[in-house]
């Protein structure tokens, strides 16, 4: 009779512990993917509620507008207004607002894009004092007044190319 080897219990033990991690990590990644999409499908599902409530109220709005385009004194203000028609003697004076609201966001994009090369401007410029003095030989008086005007002239031809590229743009 041949004998039955057995595994020593310190191995049987790492077996078990490994098979038991395993299990356990794909029990973990199933429970959290399961999670994750549910909870998109949950995200999905209000943005379509929400969505669809837009619509009914646009068809509401849209049926609305029908019934108010059966009126004739109706119809012919909105076709006034929107299509510019006009009334013999009367002179049609058109005032486009979106223009008014692009000028001013503009104006807004310039001052920002001014406030970003100011601030730009002034770091590089303390970046170079700093890197100036905290130099460990210390340059003479007259090096540091001709690194100084070095700095600055290059300083200001990148300013006045950058404020030629705002400008320009």
């Amino acid at each position: 009779m041949k004998k039955k080897r057995r595994l020593k219990p310190k191995i049987r033990i790492f077996i078990t512990l490994v098979v038991a991690i395993v299990l356990f990590g794909y029990l973990s990644f199933s429970a959290i993917n399961y999670g994750i999409s549910k909870a998109k499908y949950e995200n999905e599902e209000k943005e379509l509620n929400e969505k669809l409530n837009s619509l009914k109220d646009k068809e509401d709005d849209l049926n609305q507008e029908i019934g108010k385009l059966k009126d004739d004194d109706y119809l012919a203000r909105y076709a006034r207004e929107e299509y510019l028609y006009s009334k013999d003697g009367e002179y049609v004076i058109k005032i486009e607002e979106g223009k008014q609201e692009e000028k001013e966001e503009e104006k807004k994009t310039n001052s920002y894009t001014k406030i970003v090369i100011i601030v730009c401007v002034a770091i590089l410029f303390i970046g170079t004092i700093i890197i100036i003095f905290t130099n460990k030989k210390k340059p003479k008086k007259k090096e540091i007044k001709k690194d100084i005007q070095q700095w600055i002239s290059f300083y200001n031809f990148k300013l006045s190319f950058s404020f030629a590229i705002f400008l320009l743009s």
